[in-house]
């Protein structure tokens, strides 16, 4: 594992737990479970691979924690800078950008991702608070996904060929073909 995907993991898990427990003003730690728990859902209802699953869990939170830091301002920025009133909704944003990123990274579960987004939503009262949380995760959630739209994750990568040992060959019972690398 490199330094970089060390270093997302690393922020994915702080910044669930910041945003969970240690901020001035705590967001509601079931908006980020509740998300967690949609895209385990959708992993699961997908049948994502492990590699695949992790990196869409590490955007998921790291656009959760810049949304809420870039509020809150107690940490280093993953990526986003704030660029918000710092009175803006930490649970809307959270919400926005969690929406953001999985509805992009799960399409086929927009639908569920729509419902649980409107219902934490409903929950906080409209305002300018409301809309600007609500505008800033979004924001958010679109530059993680922009960072990440070309980071090689899609890549083929032609199994290696040869043959003996340590040299990859399709196992059975499927014989199922090189799936990543």
């Amino acid at each position: 594992m490199n330094a970089f995907s060390r270093g997302l993991l690393l922020v994915a898990y702080v910044g669930a737990i910041n945003l969970a427990s240690s901020i001035g003003v705590p967001a509601r730690a079931d908006v980020v479970t509740d998300w967690n728990n949609a895209a385990l859902d959708a992993i699961r209802v997908g049948n994502t691979s492990p590699p695949i699953a992790s990196r869409s869990l590490a955007i998921l939170h790291v656009s959760i924690y810049d949304a809420v830091n870039g509020i809150d301002r107690r940490h280093e920025s993953y990526l986003v800078p704030s660029a918000v009133p710092a009175s803006a909704s930490r649970e809307a944003a959270a919400s926005a950008a969690a929406h953001g990123a999985l509805v992009n990274l799960f399409p086929a579960a927009a639908a569920s991702f729509d419902t649980l987004h409107a219902a934490i939503l409903a929950t906080i009262p409209n305002g300018p608070h409301k809309t600007a949380g609500i505008v800033w995760g979004e924001f958010v959630a679109n530059q993680i996904l922009a960072a990440r739209a070309n980071d090689g994750s899609n890549a083929i990568v032609p199994p290696p060929g040869g043959s003996g040992p340590g040299v990859w060959v399709p196992t059975p019972p499927a014989f199922l073909p090189y799936l990543l690398p």
